[in-house]
C-alpha cells in the first residue's frame, strides 16, 4: 500500500502544474456538463444504434477528447515533437478506432435477434453477447497489433502477472464504504445492478443461480478488456511516445467512456482512471487495475441488489 501511495506522490510531484491541471479539469467539467445537459451519448449517438455511422460518432467523440488533451500537453509541457511522430498517429488512431468499433458495433442487435429468443431472456443474452464481442473487437486486435507492430516488451501491455497484488485488496476495502453510501442514492439503483431479473433459468431449464453466475462472470471478465485497452495500450503502449504524459489523455477518454452512466460514476472515473494509470505506468502491470475494477463492479452489483431488497 505504501508503495502505491509513493508512486502516486512521485508522479504528481513530477507532473503537476497548476495551470495545466486546472485547464484539464475545466475541459473535463465542460465535457461532462455538455454530455448530461443534452444527453449526448444516450440520445444523440444511441439513436443510430445498428448503423455504421455510430462508430464514426464515437470516434469523433473520443478523438476530440484524446487529441484535445494532447494539445494541452504540447502547450503546457512544451512537448510538441510527438505530433510529427509516425508512431504516435499509428498507435493513437488504432486505439481510438478499436474503442469506437467496440462501442458502436452495429450488428450485435441483429445477431441476437436472429436467435429468435423470447423477450424475457433477450436482455440476458444481449449483455453476455456484448461482453464476448469485446474479446473479438478489443482483445484480439490488440494482441495482433502487439505481435506485428509493437517492438517494446511490455508483457502484452501489462497483462503479464508480476508483483504483489495484496495492496489492491486493501484498496477495495477502502472503496467499499463509498459504494455502500452510493447505493443509497436513487440514481445508483436506477442503473445498478446491471443484472436484471429474467426467465433464462426457466426457459433454458437451468437452476436459478446459473444465469446469474454466468452473467456476473462475463461482466467481471469484460473489465480485463477495459484495463488492457486503457491502462495497457493507452498508458503503457502510448508511454513509448508520450512518456508519463500518456496518463492524462487516457483519463480524458476514460471519462468519456462513462458518459452513458450515472453522473457520479463518470466523475469518479476521472480520479480512478488517473490513479490506475499511474499504477500501471510505474509497475508495468495492469493486474492491479483488473482486480480493483472487477472487485468494485461486483461490489456495486451486490450493494445495489441489497439496497433494492430493503
Amino acid at each position: 500500500m505504501k508503495k502505491i501511495i509513493s508512486l502516486i506522490k512521485t508522479h504528481v510531484r513530477q507532473d503537476f502544474k497548476f495551470t495545466y491541471y486546472l485547464i484539464i479539469s475545466i475541459f473535463l467539467c465542460c465535457s461532462l456538463i455538455l454530455n448530461y445537459s443534452v444527453n449526448l451519448e444516450n440520445t444523440w449517438i444511441d439513436q443510430h444504434t445498428g448503423k455504421l455511422i455510430r462508430i464514426v460518432y464515437y470516434f469523433l467523440l473520443y478523438g476530440t477528447g484524446y487529441y484535445a488533451s494532447c494539445l494541452l500537453i504540447s502547450w503546457f509541457k512544451k512537448e510538441k515533437g510527438f505530433w510529427k511522430s509516425r508512431e504516435f498517429w499509428i498507435f493513437s488512431l488504432f486505439g481510438l478506432f478499436i474503442l469506437s468499433m467496440d462501442r458502436g458495433f452495429p450488428y450485435q442487435q441483429s445477431l441476437v435477434t436472429s436467435f429468435n429468443l423470447s423477450y424475457s431472456v433477450y436482455t440476458w443474452v444481449y449483455k453476455i453477447t456484448s461482453q464476448i464481442l469485446s474479446f473479438v473487437l478489443i482483445f484480439t486486435p490488440l494482441l495482433i497489433f502487439y505481435w506485428r507492430h509493437d517492438n517494446v516488451d511490455s508483457g502484452f501491455y501489462g497483462l503479464a502477472i508480476k508483483g504483489n497484488v495484496r495492496p489492491y485488496f486493501y484498496l477495495l476495502l477502502g472503496v467499499a464504504p463509498i459504494i455502500i453510501l452510493s447505493s443509497l442514492h436513487e440514481s445508483f439503483t436506477d442503473y445498478y445492478p446491471v443484472y436484471k431479473a429474467n426467465q433464462a433459468a426457466e426457459i433454458l431449464h437451468w437452476p436459478e443461480f446459473v444465469p446469474v453466475i454466468l452473467f456476473e462472470l462475463f461482466y467481471g471478465i469484460d473489465f480485463l478488456n477495459v484495463e488492457l485497452l486503457f491502462r495497457g495500450f493507452f498508458v503503457l503502449g502510448m508511454a513509448q511516445i508520450l512518456g508519463k504524459h500518456a496518463v492524462i489523455p487516457m483519463v480524458t477518454i476514460y471519462c468519456f467512456l462513462h458518459f452513458g452512466k450515472p453522473t457520479g460514476e463518470a466523475i469518479s472515473s476521472i480520479f480512478g482512471g488517473y490513479i490506475l494509470g499511474i499504477i500501471a505506468l510505474y509497475t508495468r502491470s495492469i493486474w492491479g487495475g483488473i482486480l480493483i475494477h472487477i472487485g468494485v463492479a461486483w461490489m456495486m452489483e451486490a450493494a445495489a441488489y441489497v439496497a433494492k431488497q430493503f
